[in-house]
């Protein structure tokens, strides 16, 4: 299992947040878990060698070979599986704001859920797999996405300064600055601040600032710390143990002990260390 990771263009910096290509002779590795734990990214994946299959909550669905899926924002882990055989798919990560001023598709149409890039943009999705399908190197199916993301960002104005003040201030500090100091700092109220997350990011801010929240106990298990190392800083972000237990299940299906010390993932350590 191989993940290069590649430099956005400088128009994409304020949309993306990390361009990878995933390959492997075998498929996803047999004994990893292969999990996508909730990041408030949402995700375009380019499937262009083996299918993919996902489960989420007890339900599958298959990614075909040359199509284009689009995973909107989740607060659930994903558990991703392949056949043994050559496998290869790009990844981009969107930041939290950065999927809807180039898709124009209100993002809380696609949290929790996965669309071929034909159901979110017709014909223009249609011919947009076409046209990668028939490039073969990586690199130009890379060059070419980017480029046509470029082209839809100026078709539109839909980007937001109210939401990306909120939503970089949230992730800055892990998710634990007061909803009522954004409603204060942006001089806008809790229900019109929710609104603008919904259509801009697709969750609410307190469902974003759960996730950063969690993200950074989620990062210390990637970057190798055992659960004892720092359960002791849990007083400052939750109200106690058992609040983090059930945050922690909720977005990676185990208790923390658990995963720390019986889960390999090592698929989403390297997303996650990136």
């Amino acid at each position: 299992m191989k993940i290069s990771f590649i430099e956005p263009r400088t128009e994409l910096k304020a949309y993306i947040k990390s361009i990878w290509v995933f390959e492997s002779q075998f498929g996803m590795p047999l004994k990893d878990m292969n999990l996508a734990a909730p990041n408030g990214c949402p995700k375009l994946i380019i499937n262009y060698e083996n299918n993919i299959t996902s489960f989420v909550e007890g339900r599958s669905s298959e990614s075909r070979e040359c199509g284009i899926y689009f995973s909107g924002n989740r607060d659930i882990p994903v558990h991703i599986s392949t056949s043994e055989k050559k496998t290869g798919f790009i990844g981009i990560e969107f930041l939290p704001y950065g999927g809807y001023p180039i898709l124009g598709i209100p993002m809380l149409e696609t949290a929790n859920h996965l669309f071929t890039i034909e159901e979110l943009l017709g014909k223009v999705g249609r011919n947009l797999r076409e046209v990668l399908y028939n490039l073969e190197n990586t690199y130009d199916k890379i060059c070419f996405i980017q480029a046509k993301m470029i082209e839809m960002i100026c078709k539109r104005n839909l980007q937001s300064e109210i939401v990306k003040y909120c939503v970089d201030t949230l992730k800055i500090t892990n998710g634990l600055f007061p909803i009522s100091e954004l409603e204060r700092k942006t001089g806008y109220s809790r229900r019109y601040l929710e609104m603008l997350f919904k259509n801009h990011v697709g969750f609410s801010p307190k469902v974003i600032a759960s996730i950063f929240r969690f993200q950074k106990f989620y990062s210390n298990w990637a970057m190798g710390r055992s659960y004892d190392e720092f359960k002791e800083e849990l007083n400052n972000y939750y109200f106690d143990q058992a609040h983090f237990s059930k945050e922690f299940k909720k977005m990676t299906g185990f208790s923390p002990l658990q995963y720390t010390n019986e889960v390999s993932n090592e698929f989403g350590r390297k997303l996650t260390l990136h």
